[in-house]
C-alpha cells in the first residue's frame, strides 16, 4: 500500500511542471489616458514543457482582455477576479493586453497613478500631462514616458488645458479598447531603412588650388566657432540684465524659495551651471532638484539638457 501511494505521489511531482508551470515576467508597460483609464501590456516567458501559467493581474476591473502568444495568435484563459489563468502549447512568449481604471485616483486637479511590480515598469502619459511628485527617481525618462523602479511607485500629474476640439489618441480610450483585438500583435512592427544616394565626381574634374583654400579657410572658421561656443557653455554668457532687475522678474511666477534660489544662482553663474552643482548649493535631495526643474522647465524659466553625462541647466529668462 505504501509502495502504491509512493508511485501515485512521485507520478504526481513528475505531472505538477506541465500542469501549473512558472514564467519570467519580461516587460510591464503603462499607458495612462486623460480620463483615468490605463492600458497595460505584460510580456511573460513561461518556463520549458508547460501549459498553463496562473498570472496575478495588476487590477480586477479589467475590459477588452487579449492574451497572445509570440506569433500573435489568441490562447485561451480563464479569469477569476485579478488572477488570470492562461493556457498554451509550445508558447514562448505571452503578451497579455487588458485596460483598467483601478491605477488611478484623482484629488482635485491632481492624478495619481499607483503601481506595485517585481520589475520596472515603464509609463506613458499623456501629452498635456505635467508631473508633479514622484515616490522615486526615474531610472529613465524619454519624453512623456519615465521607467519607475521596480516596488510600489506612484506617479502624481495634473492635465494642463488643452482647446476645444484638439484631440489625441490617448483620448480615445472607449475606440482603443474596441480596437485592442484586432490590432494587437506580438511584435512591433519597424519602419522601412531608407538608403541615401550618393553623388559621384567625374573622374576627368580637376580640383584648383583655390577651392583648397576656401575649403582650408572653411574648416578654420568652423572650429573657431566650435571653441568660442564650448567656452561659452562651461562659463556661461553674461547675463544680459541687472541682478535687481532680475529679482523683480521673479516676482512676476508664483516660485518657492528653493526655486528663487536656483535661478539666482544660475544667475550668478552666467546663466548656466551643473544640475548637481546647484542642488549641493541648495542643501536638497535629488528627487526634490528634479523634480523642481521640471516645474521650472514647464513654466519656461529654464531648459534641462544632457552634457557629458551630466544634467545641466540654462536660465531662459
Amino acid at each position: 500500500m505504501k509502495t502504491k501511494a509512493a508511485a501515485v505521489l512521485a507520478i504526481a511531482v513528475m505531472l505538477l511542471p506541465l500542469v501549473a508551470g512558472q514564467y519570467t515576467i519580461t516587460s510591464i508597460s503603462i499607458t495612462v489616458y486623460a480620463d483615468g483609464y490605463v492600458k497595460i501590456v505584460e510580456v511573460i516567458q513561461p518556463e520549458n514543457y508547460t501549459v498553463s501559467v496562473t498570472i496575478p493581474l495588476l487590477a480586477a476591473n479589467v475590459e477588452g482582455l487579449v492574451v497572445i502568444d509570440e506569433r500573435g495568435s489568441p490562447l485561451p484563459y480563464e479569469i477569476n477576479g485579478s488572477t488570470l489563468i492562461v493556457y498554451f502549447e509550445n508558447a514562448t512568449g505571452i503578451k497579455i493586453t487588458y485596460y483598467t481604471p483601478d491605477l488611478t485616483v484623482k484629488n482635485r486637479a491632481i492624478w495619481s497613478v499607483r503601481v506595485g511590480s517585481n520589475i520596472p515598469v515603464k509609463i506613458t502619459f499623456p501629452e498635456n500631462a505635467v508631473i508633479v511628485d514622484l515616490s522615486d527617481i526615474p531610472l529613465e525618462i524619454n519624453g512623456n514616458s519615465i521607467v519607475m523602479p521596480a516596488g510600489n511607485q506612484t506617479v502624481s500629474y495634473v492635465l494642463e488645458y488643452l482647446p476645444a476640439g484638439t484631440e489625441t489618441a490617448q483620448t480615445q480610450t472607449t475606440q482603443s479598447i474596441s480596437e485592442t483585438s484586432a490590432s494587437e500583435s506580438f511584435v512591433n512592427s519597424t519602419a522601412p531603412s531608407t538608403t541615401g544616394s550618393s553623388t559621384e565626381t567625374p573622374s576627368g574634374s580637376s580640383t584648383s588650388w583655390a577651392t583648397i583654400g576656401i575649403l582650408a579657410l572653411l574648416a578654420l572658421s568652423i572650429s573657431g566657432f566650435i571653441y568660442l561656443k564650448s567656452g561659452r557653455e562651461e562659463s556661461g554668457s553674461a547675463p544680459s540684465i541687472s541682478r535687481e532687475d532680475f529679482e523683480k522678474r521673479l516676482t512676476e511666477y508664483d516660485l518657492t524659495k528653493d526655486e528663487e534660489k536656483a535661478l539666482l544662482y544660475l544667475f550668478d553663474r552666467g546663466g548656466k551651471a551643473r544640475q548637481s552643482e546647484v542642488r549641493e548649493t541648495l542643501g536638497i535631495p535629488k528627487t526634490t532638484a528634479w523634480r523642481m526643474f521640471q516645474r521650472l522647465e514647464k513654466q519656461g524659466l529654464v531648459r534641462v539638457y544632457k552634457k557629458k553625462r551630466e544634467n545641466w541647466v540654462e536660465l531662459r529668462l
